[in-house]
């Protein structure tokens, strides 16, 4: 059973609007070290998970924004390429638990883990203070501040990475070095897409957006940014 607080996540904000409030779960030691024996169990790979490096042991937010200027810097020299930056809103809380897990299934992960994966994530009681709820189920999102959540989540996302690859890869669109695509680029649920034209660039923001519609996610528009980088003259 999840037991969640609810913290105000914009300082200042309207205290009686529930978007400015998100849920943190509550584990003790037992349980974290109880999700950590469950992690080892279901952790999978994919090659689609290199271009991932969130949640992953020895990468960074550095080591991804080197990557990312490398691909520019690359690019740059051979002409004004378009990226663009894309958010989603509350990624974490949208995560379809059904989906989540047939997908561990796919992976092999054995019906009772998943079972109890289930009932671990969707019983759940809310404290305020010193209340606590009654217990109720709920049918999305991973918990924040669990140790099995990073993993799932980004176990749930590497369908739309996949997807985007696989199309890009196998109509010869898009950013290559080395022989190795670089169109997408993942730090958890931000999420940067290489374009080497505006027209690679539409197709690929039209498979996010029909993945992204596939995994019940939403894209934040507003904060959807492209740029276009100038050529290196002489």
């Amino acid at each position: 059973m999840i037991s969640m607080d609810f913290n105000n996540e914009i300082s200042g904000g309207d205290m009686t609007d529930i978007n400015n409030y998100r849920a943190i779960a509550v584990s003790n030691a037992e349980t974290k070290i109880f999700e950590s024996i469950i992690l080892s169990m279901v952790t999978s790979s994919a090659c689609e998970d290199k271009y991932q490096f969130g949640f992953k042991a020895g990468h960074s937010t550095s080591l991804c924004t080197g990557v990312l200027k490398q691909t520019v810097s690359y690019y740059v020299n051979r002409g004004s390429h378009p990226k663009s930056f894309v958010d989603f809103s509350k990624a974490f809380n949208r995560v379809n638990y059904w989906k989540l897990f047939h997908q561990l299934l796919d992976d092999g992960i054995p019906a009772s883990i998943v079972k109890f994966i289930a009932y671990w994530y969707q019983l759940a009681v809310v404290r305020w203070h010193n209340n606590v709820s009654v217990p109720f189920t709920i049918g999305n999102g991973t918990k924040q501040g669990g140790v099995l959540s990073p993993y799932l989540f980004t176990r749930y996302i590497r369908q739309l990475l996949y997807t985007i690859l696989y199309y890009i890869s196998s109509c010869g669109v898009g950013c290559m070095i080395c022989g190795m695509s670089v169109n997408i680029l993942a730090y958890v649920d931000d999420i940067v897409l290489l374009a080497p034209s505006w027209k690679a660039l539409q197709i690929m923001l039209d498979l996010l957006c029909k993945c992204c519609k596939q995994l019940d996610i939403t894209c934040i528009l507003r904060k959807l940014h492209v740029l276009i980088f100038r050529l290196k003259i002489g």
